[in-house]
């Protein structure tokens, strides 16, 4: 147990530095060397294959967590309808994309519309954490960085709605009209909202009661896990809950922040001029007006220090993720597939670019959508790297269907090409423009 920490420990080391060093994205590097270590040392893995699926299930709320927590709803506002095609439409277009040219692509294994339906949700479910940890090495304009990181946080939700609550029925016989389609998908929508909002809402009165640093990051994990765990029970979307409660709860805590920062400026201008006036004011108001100022300041960096915290748990757990994700590998399956694999790669590639391509042109129409260059149609194509919560999909596939060795095949295979390809590509695409990318950055911090 110890020396499996120790492993654990080093490769998040490792992988942290090298990102910081060479701008390699922390996800190759654990990906990489938690199967290296797997390979040599395979009594230290501490999950087994029949267990990796609840790991990621324990693990999903505190990385959604750490994700959300870096979206203000003022960029949501902002964005909304950018974030509405690219993590709704398009991923809903995606898997009409995949039904037409699956009949080609698998003619031989005679899939049903619910199989394609599933595998193509499993594909195209992006991992908001290799996004995140690619960003965090560059400066990239911030609207970009809001697209991406919006796009795989949200688009997550949309794919497993799909995946849980249409795929599956359909794979097991139901039949799913167009009207319940979109009545089941809308009360899936709007429960998770409102379990995320009353959750997040809790967050914020039980954090009320507490001035302690710790306390209060119990209290942001807490509230995460708990509308995961509401919203599941009553068989919603626990993905979209984490996240409406979390930029619930943050949003009302960086309000108050901005009010109480704004009260000590404004106690600090009444002190000012009453020194240049030369006025005497009595020590009880004077340790008054201080005990309010430096409590303000504690508290936001408190906020701050949570933060921080919450990141370092985050990149705890993706490393956990990666290191039990190398027990699922089977170099095996994937050779025997690797035909499949790769034209599976090529499609979704292909079908992800066009989504991108069709969002350009139409948010280049509107003003209140994000204009989209060329530059940032090649980040957002790449930004669409898959992870764990393709591996959680899988897992809830029947164990009576007949092709669940081609589609487990399929998606780790897709994982990996996606962390690898897609990874250095979109490092190489922000490293070959940096110094536009960085005049566009400065230029939004001007304006502000």
């Amino acid at each position: 147990m110890i020396l499996t920490l120790l492993q654990l420990l080093a490769v998040l080391f490792i992988a942290i530095e090298a990102q910081k060093h060479f701008k390699i994205p922390s996800p190759i590097s654990l990906i990489t060397l938690s199967y290296l270590f797997y390979y040599i040392f395979p009594e230290f893995t501490l999950f087994s294959q029949e267990s990796f699926a609840e790991l990621v299930l324990f693990l999903i709320p505190i990385l959604i967590t750490s994700d959300a927590l870096q979206l203000s709803l003022h960029d949501l506002k902002r964005n909304g309808w950018s974030l509405f095609y690219l993590a709704v439409v398009a991923v809903v277009l995606s898997v009409v994309a995949g039904i037409i040219v699956a009949n080609t692509l698998f003619s031989e294994y005679h899939l049903s519309i619910g199989a394609i339906i599933a595998l193509f949700a499993m594909v195209l479910a992006t991992d908001p954490v290799s996004v995140v940890s690619v960003f965090s090495s560059f400066k990239v304009p911030h609207k970009l960085k809001i697209l991406a990181e919006g796009e795989s946080l949200f688009n997550d939700a949309t794919a497993l709605i799909i995946f849980s609550f249409i795929a599956l029925p359909m794979m097991q016989g139901e039949q799913i009209t167009a009207f319940e389609i979109t009545f089941i998908s809308l009360k899936v929508l709007l429960l998770s909202i409102a379990i995320g909002l009353i959750v997040g809402f809790i967050g914020i009165f039980l954090m009320q009661q507490t001035q302690d640093t710790m306390s209060e990051l119990v209290l942001i994990i807490f509230t995460g896990y708990l509308a995961f765990e509401i919203a599941e029970h009553f068989h919603v979307s626990g993905l979209l809950a984490v996240i409406v409660s979390i930029i619930t709860l943050n949003h009302i805590t960086v309000k108050s922040l901005k009010e109480s920062d704004r009260r000590a400026r404004q106690g600090k201008r009444i002190l000012n001029r009453a020194n240049k006036a030369k006025k005497r004011f009595s020590s009880n108001f004077i340790y008054g007006v201080t005990r309010r100022l430096s409590r303000d300041i504690t508290s936001i960096e408190r906020y701050k220090q949570n933060l921080n915290y919450i990141t370092v748990l985050a990149l705890l757990a993706n490393a956990l993720l990666f290191d039990a994700m190398a027990s699922i590998v089977h170099i095996d399956l994937l050779w025997k597939y690797r035909v499949e694999i790769v034209w599976m790669f090529a499609v979704t590639t292909i079908i992800r670019a066009l989504m991108m391509g069709k969002f350009a042109l139409i948010s280049n129409q509107f003003k209140s959508m994000t204009d989209v260059g060329f530059r940032w149609w090649s980040v957002l194509l790449f930004a669409g790297i898959k992870g764990g919560l393709s591996i959680v999909m899988l897992q809830m596939l029947p164990e009576s269907f007949e092709h669940k060795e081609m589609f487990e095949a399929i998606v780790v295979g897709i994982i990996l090409l996606s962390t690898f390809v897609y990874a250095f590509v979109l490092v190489a695409i922000i490293i070959q423009n940096r110094r536009l990318f960085e005049a566009e950055y400065e230029a939004e911090h001007h304006k502000e």
